[in-house]
Parts: C-alpha cells; sequence; structure tokens
C-alpha cells in the first residue's frame, strides 16, 4: 500500500512551484489533498480531472448550482464569491486539529484591482499559516489549455488534464476551420442593462471568445472589461448581430431553459422584446435580419466555453458544418451530465432547417 502511494504523490516532485494567471509564483511544500473552490469555473475545472473527492469548501454560487455540480452537493460553504468567510476558511483549515497543514488550496479569480480578486484573498488568508491561494479563472480562451495544465500538476491529475486539452484543442481547431476566412459580422454583446447598458470590452473573455467564432466585437476599442454605453451608441454603430447576456435565476434546477413553448422562453420573449422596442432599434441590420438572440451565458465561461464557441460561430455563419448539440453532449459526457433534450441555451433557437442543411453538406 506504501508503494502504490508513493507512485502517486510522488510522480510530481515536491516543493512544486506554478505560476498563476495573475503572475504569482506558488510554491507547494506537498501534495494538495483539500480543494476550496471560490467561483463555478474552478469548480468546473477540478470536477472535469476528477478531483471532486478533495473539495472540502464552495463559495455560494457554486452551492446555488448543485444540479450542475452533483459530486459537490454537502461541501462546506465559505461564503459569498465576492466575500468569503476567512474564518470559515481557517477551520476548515484546521480540520480539528491545533495546526494546519499545508495541504490545503483555495483557487480564485485574478481581478488585481478588485478587494475580491486573488491579493484581496491573500490577505484574508495572512492571519492562517500554510493555506495557498492561487488564480486561475478559466475564462479566456487564451489562458484555458495554459491554466488547466496548472491545475492538472496542482491536483496531481496531469493525464487527465493532458485528454481535456486535447479534446478542447480538437473542437477549437474544428470551429477555427469551419470560420476561416469568412466574413466577420459586427456583434454588440448586452452584458447589463439593469440602469446604465454595459457590454463586453476588448479585456472581457468574452471578445476572445467572438474573435474564435469570427465575430468583431464593436466594442473592442472602449477602455474597461465592462464599458458603459448609450443605446444611440449601439444604434450608431449598427450591429449586424446582438447577444444578450442572461444568467440562470436563483431558483435554477437545471441548466438551459425549457424549449418552447414554455414559461421560460415567454420570459426571454419579453426581454428580447424590451430590446426591440427602444428607440431607433427598427433601424439597426441584427433588428431588420432578425438576428437578436438571448445567450445562456453558462456555456461562455469556465471548460465549457468551447461549448459557446461552437454555439456562436453557428449563431454567426449559420451555414458552417458545426454541430454545438453534439459538442455539448460530449462534453457534459465528460463532466458526467446528460446532456437534457428538452432544453434549450440560445433564443430563438437556431434553426433547425439550417442545422440539417449543415449537416448533409
Amino acid at each position: 500500500i506504501a508503494l502504490l502511494l508513493c507512485i502517486s504523490a510522488c510522480a510530481t516532485e515536491y516543493p512544486l512551484t506554478i505560476a498563476d494567471t495573475a503572475g504569482r509564483e506558488v510554491t507547494f511544500p506537498m501534495p494538495v489533498e483539500r480543494v476550496i473552490v471560490t467561483s463555478t469555473d474552478a469548480a468546473e475545472a477540478v470536477v472535469m480531472l476528477g478531483a471532486a473527492d478533495k473539495v472540502v469548501g464552495v463559495s455560494d454560487t457554486v452551492q446555488k448550482k448543485s444540479y450542475y455540480f452533483p459530486k459537490l452537493k454537502g461541501k462546506q460553504n465559505i461564503g459569498k464569491w465576492n466575500a468569503l468567510d476567512f474564518e470559515m476558511i481557517g477551520e476548515i483549515a484546521k480540520g480539528g486539529e491545533e495546526n494546519i497543514t499545508r495541504d490545503l488550496v483555495v483557487i480564485g479569480y485574478s481581478y488585481p484591482d478588485k478587494p475580491y480578486g486573488i491579493f484581496g484573498v491573500e490577505k484574508g488568508l495572512a492571519p492562517f499559516e500554510n493555506i495557498k491561494a492561487v488564480a486561475l479563472e478559466f475564462t479566456k480562451p487564451d489562458n484555458m489549455t495554459r491554466e488547466l495544465e496548472t491545475l492538472g500538476q496542482i491536483l496531481g491529475k496531469e493525464e487527465e488534464a493532458s485528454d481535456y486539452i486535447n479534446w478542447y484543442n480538437e473542437k477549437s481547431n474544428s470551429v477555427q476551420q469551419a470560420v476561416k476566412g469568412l466574413n466577420m459580422p459586427k456583434v454588440y454583446a448586452e452584458w447589463s442593462s439593469t440602469s446604465d447598458l454595459s457590454t463586453l470590452g476588448s479585456g472581457s473573455g468574452f471578445d476572445g471568445v467572438l474573435s474564435v467564432a469570427r465575430g468583431y466585437n464593436i466594442a473592442k476599442s472602449l477602455k474597461g472589461d465592462y464599458p458603459k454605453v448609450g443605446w444611440e451608441w449601439v444604434v450608431t454603430e449598427n450591429p449586424d448581430v446582438i447577444i444578450k447576456r442572461q444568467t440562470q435565476s436563483s431558483d435554477q434546477t437545471q441548466i438551459g431553459w425549457e424549449s418552447e413553448p414554455s414559461s421560460d422562453t415567454a420570459k426571454l420573449q419579453s426581454v428580447r422584446n424590451e430590446l426591440l422596442a427602444r428607440s431607433g432599434a427598427s433601424g439597426i441590420s441584427a433588428v431588420k435580419s432578425d438576428r437578436v438572440y438571448i445567450m445562456d451565458w453558462d456555456v461562455l465561461n469556465g471548460l465549457d466555453q468551447i461549448v459557446g464557441v461552437t454555439y456562436l460561430a453557428k449563431l454567426l455563419h449559420p451555414d458552417v458544418d458545426l454541430d454545438p448539440v453534439a459538442v455539448h453532449k460530449e462534453y457534459l459526457d465528460r463532466i458526467g451530465l446528460e446532456y437534457p433534450e428538452d432544453r434549450t441555451f440560445i433564443y430563438p433557437e437556431l434553426s433547425e432547417e439550417k442545422q440539417e442543411l449543415s449537416k448533409e453538406k
């Protein structure tokens, strides 16, 4: 038994030093056996690598998505994703002992300018010795494979990380080949419309996703990840496609939305109608050509981002030979979930006629 334990633990030499997404060097003196995830994106990555059994604490956002993370159901809540309960994390780390065993890592976002970013987390953990904090975000295509490789090293799951990366690269290459050389439609992505409108700038994960799907972000030159804009600006920019962000409701029990006709799609239609009724909307190319969509934002962040990229490429270029539903099924199978045949992730749903045409080509 001791020999078997050594084989798994000694595969990686310790101390192990990695570079995280915030540019910090983090050294692990011994194998990581306990993990706290502060975001759903990190939770998704840990589960994908087969390390759900190592998770000992989750943020509120992870806890609320128990339908997506059944293996993490019942894990200790460590507060809000942007307001962690550091005292609780300290208690978990002690595990009833006087001293903290150096086998625990807290995975969070980078966000160097935010109090809830990794530097803020590091500061909050300062009173407790031997708790490591690492920034791994899983939100941008450019960082996805590197971050997963790093997580594989930290968790001793290098083979699992390599397997997923190979699949991810295969699907990403399929998208890039399918859209290669095609015209780039101008896209306006609406992040929020609660008060002032906000969109997604060049520093956002969506900008990178849109680029892979061969779309042009009309907010690319604006400052900030989530710049504020006026509707008049959108009208003047005259996008070819409008995509409105929609997140899951707090009482959600399944992924996606129930296909129409349903109460889900009735709500989505109401949201869409509000946008279509705005002053000057009727003159926008996207409205004229009926290319205004609401998208489930969950598939555009985290490891399933490649699923979102495939949906997005099909949305922007309906005639390309891509099958986003098939990719989605493969992804969910990898994470241990079944694809819900009666659910949708884009509203209005992509034309079945066009999808069938693409499959025949």
